[in-house]
């Protein structure tokens, strides 16, 4: 990979890893939640899911980052207060199901972007696909939660 290319790859590594920490605070904010109920499940496991896919991305950093200029990822933390604060303004699983599900979907946007830098056969390319496909399975989990709400009140009326 060109210099160029490499650098930006590695800015995009970063930025992943920033968005799985943001997840894992997102998940573990929603399991603190008392209404959350049959969603428990998910939660937990998108919780440790980011827990697991920040390390893997911590490795495919480190692999190609420079050591000279480029900073470690654990000092590189930007949780952001407004989005938990967001989630704190929820009350419905729903509610809770549907910003996960917003948040899921911009890191598939995220993960989607790095397969211009990756060969085909690399082994970051493996990891980037099973991240892909284990993110893409919560996405439509918590598409389906969102939706429940949806069809009460459609039969209620």
């Amino acid at each position: 990979m060109e210099d160029s290319k490499l650098s930006e790859f590695v800015l995009k590594i970063s930025a992943l890893w920033n968005d799985q920490k943001r997840r894992e605070v997102l998940y573990l904010e929603a399991l603190k939640k008392d209404s959350m109920g049959s969603l428990r499940k998910i939660l937990t496991h998108g919780h440790f899911s980011a827990l697991l896919f920040q390390k893997e991305i911590r490795w495919m950093y480190d692999y190609f980052k420079c050591f000279l200029t480029d900073k470690d990822l654990e000092n590189s933390t930007e949780t952001n207060a407004d989005t938990v604060a967001y989630l704190h303004e929820l009350d419905e699983k729903e509610q809770v199901a549907g910003y996960l599900k917003r948040t899921e979907g911009e890191i598939l946007q995220s993960y989607r972007s790095l397969y211009k830098y990756l060969e085909r056969d690399s082994e970051s390319r493996r990891v980037v696909d099973e991240h892909l496909e284990r993110i893409s399975e919560f996405y439509e989990i918590l598409s389906r939660q969102e939706i429940v709400k949806r069809k009460e009140l459609s039969h209620v009326s």
